[in-house]
């Protein structure tokens, strides 16, 4: 767990570094980057086999970092790296295990990690260093791509379930570790409490392309669609984030010919 953390970081922190100096065109060269870099926190779900409906179910914590990189005021740049937990159990599905004999359980815990780039659309125009203070505050919707991991931490010992794969190897996954390309959707709201800082909550559900994260393979037979034939993973997250100012204007500047003074966005310097 240790050395994938510091992969994260080092990914995060590498990319801050590539885009620290990238400024607004507005006319003029500002101090102002357009980078920022934060914290998530919240909690984790699975939906799936045994829990088809994206409202919380047998929640977990989850947690990460973010780098945020603000093309514009309607659209944000975001990559996301963070760890967490999913875990299930058939005994809270109405349906129960098809397949198997009657009063068959299968429970799970996993932990996951997972890396992600979304794109987020900003409903009104949002900076959080907007001198005015006006543009503070914003609904917004994210779309992206990731990859997760998911490690083998827990399943129920129940004596009939130990050669589960050898006797239902069409029912039942005994993969000791499964990873997928997701593809996460969401939506969100954001304010800027106090200047360059960024709060917000949003609700995001990461489409995997895998059906072993509960170790059962999917029941539905029929050819028709179904949301849930793979395996997903929902977060409540809270977001904060800090947004970096130069305290020093860049040596680049316009001058006024009729002031002949050096003009800098927020300030003159003669």
């Amino acid at each position: 767990m240790t050395t994938t953390i510091k992969i994260y970081v080092s990914i995060i922190f590498s990319t801050y570094c590539m885009s620290t100096f990238s400024q607004e065109s507005n006319g003029l060269l500002t101090p102002v980057h357009k980078g920022e870099i934060g914290a998530v926190a919240g909690i984790s779900y699975y939906t799936g086999d045994f829990n088809e409906s994206f409202v919380p179910y047998m929640v977990s914590p989850t947690g990460g970092l973010l780098y945020r990189h603000n093309f514009t005021k309607y659209i944000n740049l975001r990559l996301q790296a963070s760890l967490g937990m999913v875990k299930g159990d058939s005994r809270k599905y109405e349906g129960g295990l098809q397949g198997f004999p009657k009063g068959t359980n299968l429970s799970f815990n996993r932990n996951f990690y997972n890396i992600n780039a979304f794109v987020e659309f900003n409903f009104f125009p949002f900076s959080s260093v907007d001198p005015k203070r006006k543009q503070i505050f914003t609904p917004f919707l994210l779309i992206g791509a990731g990859y997760t991991y998911f490690n083998k931490n827990k399943i129920n010992n129940e004596p009939h379930m130990r050669n589960a794969a050898a006797i239902y190897p069409m029912l039942y996954d005994s993969a000791k570790t499964a990873s997928s390309v997701t593809v996460p959707i969401g939506f969100g709201f954001k304010f800027s409490p106090e200047s360059q800082w960024t709060a917000g909550i949003e609700c995001v559900f990461h489409k995997t392309n895998t059906d072993k994260i509960d170790y059962y393979i999917n029941r539905n037979t029929n050819k028709s669609f179904n949301i849930f034939n793979k395996d997903w993973v929902s977060t409540i997250l809270l977001t904060v984030s800090y947004r970096f100012v130069d305290k020093m204007p860049c040596a680049a500047y316009k001058t006024n010919k009729s002031t002949k003074k050096r003009q800098y966005k927020g300030f003159d310097k003669k």
